[in-house]
């Protein structure tokens, strides 16, 4: 009787995403979309964390924004341990996709990212207006001081759908054909 693979370790793959990876994330963030960080913890337990926004994704790198005080301890872990997980899920659908990484480094947030952050926050704020959470709270949610504002940028080496439903967690090659 064959036995079934065990799914392929993220750091044993090779780097580079799926045009439809890169097409869809693209999408959501420009449309306002939720990120979210996830990472290893230095007590080896897994921490999550609010993503500021997306400001690079090609097929060989992805840089994102975060706040550096609001992700602290994340950020700790994530220099102990470079592998990361970006979950990028639209709101009034709840479509997701998440990219596994390694390799991830911290880095000054530059003027460009601060630029495309606020421009992703703002659709954010509109989505979460929209799906009826008020106004008051999506722009406080929204909200984000510039100088606390640090990069990490990571080489992705798997993407997967995160929609609710039963083709969770399947690589994306797989569930967009």
């Amino acid at each position: 009787m064959p036995s079934a693979q065990a799914p392929a370790d993220p750091a044993e793959t090779e780097p580079g995403l799926l045009p439809e990876a890169q097409t869809l994330v693209e999408a959501f963030c420009r449309h306002g979309a939720s990120i979210i960080i996830g990472v290893i913890g230095l007590s080896g337990r897994p921490l999550a964390g609010v993503a500021l926004g997306c400001t690079e994704f090609g097929p060989n790198k992805v840089r994102v924004l975060l706040s550096r005080p609001l992700n602290s301890e994340l950020l700790h872990g994530l220099m102990r341990n470079s592998r990361i997980a970006l979950t990028v899920s639209e709101v009034p659908t709840h479509r997701s996709i998440q990219i596994k990484g390694e390799g991830a480094v911290l880095l000054a947030a530059q003027a460009e990212d601060l630029q495309i952050a606020k421009r992703q926050l703002r659709a954010f704020r509109d989505q979460l207006i929209d799906a009826e959470y008020g106004e008051a709270f999506a722009t406080a949610y929204c909200r984000f001081d510039p100088a606390e504002a640090v990069a990490v940028e990571f080489i992705p080496r798997a993407a997967f759908t995160q929609t609710p439903g039963p083709r969770a967690g399947e690589r994306l090659q797989e569930s967009v054909r």
